[in-house]
């Protein structure tokens, strides 16, 4: 079914107001003018989200329905953010921005379509969907002496934390269930704790993201004409990032869109990292007939290659930019693996100038935050930065200190996400001004009252912004101890005003919001900022989790060998003979194996320019060494 039409003529005219982007091989004029159902299956650095956002800006030229709309639904604020600037830039498609349409976030259409409704209908109040939020409330009424048997019960659970922090409604009939683990009966003493202690956070208003689809679910069944509404609204869907939709979500997408809107769907099949098991069987993408965008315009042959080594499809990946250099293997010794980090600036500062590092992401990633293993460290990021550790094990409450509220998230440098990062900042100022005793933040309670509250009863909030803007753009303000000292009397002088009268800067320092026990293992370290002095130059750098950085560019990326636990493997280890082309088709892994490719799948194919992996020396054979540096790998160490 077709709903609008396009056409070649319609190309010359993309070339025209969108300049900065080549649609010109046949793989890409297909999926932009395609105006069936069709799911498309998209490389690593395709752009896919630009693609898309150009396809809308050809339909926005021909969209003549008053009340009724396009629905683009994707998986992150970025590919959101990216859509929505790419539209604005054209008077016809900012009419995408507003009623009739929708562009936005899978949750964000469940909650405001079907979630939020049913719950206001049953007069349930929402205070706040989020996961961490959740778990923090959960554990804080697991206290509670009334939950003294769950307590009991759960003493014997190696993931007891978990199996609170992530309870969730499931279904229609909102059955009560963790995502780590197994709960008691819930017909024991224990059981009905369980059940008691998420009604009592229900009650409270305080949900976890994926409670929303079990409330989708239950609406939809009780009120069947709800999905007629919909889908009349939405004749034509997109959905970006479709190898991440969980079998929930498909269910819920399904059952509104299934054969009566057109639908198109685009992704990655062999990035799918984020997979819940439960239904990931029923999971339809991509489904026969489905297209594919075999080549990427983020980075070169080079990098290609490496990156279709570890593909579990097997399906070609074909770089096209030119700009690549060669790819490095770090080879490090055990003693060294806190090392590894600073090893990857040096090797970055060596190759590119600070004009081409101006405003580019530089990152460190590795599979797994923490583990364990009786194995040769490398297992995890806290092996390679013992900083990163500390942050996982719970050594400080980040609720209350300044400098865990401070730190960038691991993909900070994107500009997509300014607007959280400023959210973030304004909520570390906070957290100063009401230990401080500030009467201006008295009544307030979060950072987005911060600025209004601040404006109205002084008149101007000027210090707060210059404050939060130096702090986001500036990470050399609190990148070593020295440094976190300095800042202290900065913040001060930025704050003096706001301050009750005759707060001293020496009191001002005593605050326990910057008590800096939080960087003790390692008090040159930030968690997840890597500074690195070499040759007279700088950088700063972050680092986290594969997960944390799917869907990121960078000019060059760091990518540490990690544990798979239950796998019994080094990821890096298994994968790297395949990168030699010593082995062939990794499809015939196990199940655990083949979930640790992907993750490389996803980290390797970050890079622009600069990829690195980095492996202990005593896990790489001396065929497969000889077999990469035969390729052209460049090995360090």
């Amino acid at each position: 079914m077709s709903v609008i039409d396009l056409n070649t003529a319609d190309l010359l005219w993309l070339k025209e107001v969108s300049p900065d982007l080549d649609f010109s091989d046949t793989e890409r004029q297909e999926a932009i003018l395609e105006t069936t159902s069709r799911d498309f299956n998209a490389v690593p650095g395709s752009g896919k989200t630009s693609l898309l956002a150009a396809k809308l800006l050809l339909i926005a030229r021909k969209w003549n329905q008053q009340k009724k709309g396009l629905c683009v639904l994707s998986h992150t604020n970025v590919a959101r953010e990216e859509i929505t600037r790419r539209l604005k830039l054209n008077a016809d498609g900012q009419k995408l921005l507003t009623y009739p349409h929708y562009i936005g976030t899978i949750h964000g259409f469940v909650n405001q379509y079907i979630a939020l409704p049913a719950l206001r209908s049953a007069g349930i109040k929402v205070e706040i969907i989020d996961d961490d939020a959740f778990a923090k409330k959960a554990q804080k009424l697991l206290q509670q002496y009334k939950f003294k048997t769950l307590r009991g019960w759960l003493k014997y659970q190696e993931n007891a934390d978990e199996l609170i922090n992530t309870l969730y409604f499931k279904g229609s009939e909102l059955e009560i269930s963790t995502e780590s683990g197994t709960l008691t009966n819930a017909t024991t003493p224990s059981g009905k704790q369980v059940r008691e202690l998420k009604y009592s956070l229900l009650d409270a208003g305080i949900f976890r993201h994926r409670d929303m689809f079990a409330f989708a679910e239950s609406a939809l069944k009780s009120n069947p004409n709800l999905l007629d509404v919909i889908f009349r609204r939405f004749p034509l869907v997109f959905i970006d990032e479709m190898q991440d939709t969980s079998w929930a979500q498909e269910s819920i997408l399904n059952s509104i869109f299934e054969n009566k809107s057109t639908v198109q769907r685009f992704g990655d099949i062999d990035q799918k990292i984020l997979t819940d098991d439960e239904g990931i069987v029923n999971c339809t993408f991509p489904r026969a007939g489905h297209k594919v965008i075999s080549t990427s315009k983020r980075f070169g042959n080079k990098i290609a290659e490496a990156v279709a080594s570890v593909r579990l499809s097997q399906l070609p990946v074909i770089g096209e930019a030119n700009q690549e250099m060669p790819p490095v293997l770090l080879l490090y010794k055990t003693a060294d693996v806190e090392k590894v980090l600073t090893k990857f600036g040096q090797l970055v500062i060596d190759r590119f100038t600070d004009l081409e590092l101006e405003k580019k992401s530089v990152r460190g990633m590795c599979t797994r935050k923490v583990g364990s293993g009786d194995v040769v460290p490398g297992r995890h990021l806290g092996d390679y930065w013992p900083a990163f550790a500390q942050t996982q094990t719970g050594a400080t409450n980040s609720n209350d200190n300044f400098w865990q509220a401070l730190l960038p998230p691991p993909n900070h440098n994107n500009e997509s996400i300014l607007f959280g990062r400023v959210a973030q900042v304004r909520r570390a100022i906070l957290l100063i001004m009401r230990e401080a005793g500030s009467p201006i933040v008295e009544s307030i309670r979060d950072s987005n009252a911060l600025i209004k509250a601040v404006t109205e009863q002084t008149g101007t909030a000027l210090p707060i912004h210059l404050l939060v803007q130096d702090l986001i753009l500036k990470p050399d303000l609190y990148a070593t101890p020295a440094a976190r000292d300095v800042l202290i009397d900065y913040i001060y002088t930025r704050l003096k005003s706001y301050l009750p009268t005759g707060t001293l800067l020496q009191s001002f320092k005593n605050l326990s919001t910057f008590d800096q026990a939080f960087f003790l293992l390692n008090p040159a370290q930030l968690p997840n900022l890597c500074a690195v002095s070499h040759m007279g130059r700088d950088i700063n750098y972050t680092i986290g989790t594969v997960a944390s950085m799917k869907g990121e560019t960078h000019i060059a990326s760091l990518v540490m060998e990690s544990y798979g636990g239950n796998s019994k493997k080094f990821d890096l280890e298994m994968a790297l003979p395949y990168v030699a082309g010593i082995k062939k088709n990794p499809a015939s892994l196990s199940k655990l194996q083949r979930g640790q490719l992907r993750n490389l799948y996803v980290a390797m194919s970050r890079p622009t320019h600069f990829l690195c992996l980095a492996v202990n020396e005593t896990r790489i054979a001396p065929q497969t060494l000889s077999a990469l540096i035969e390729k052209g790998w460049v090995v360090e160490q």
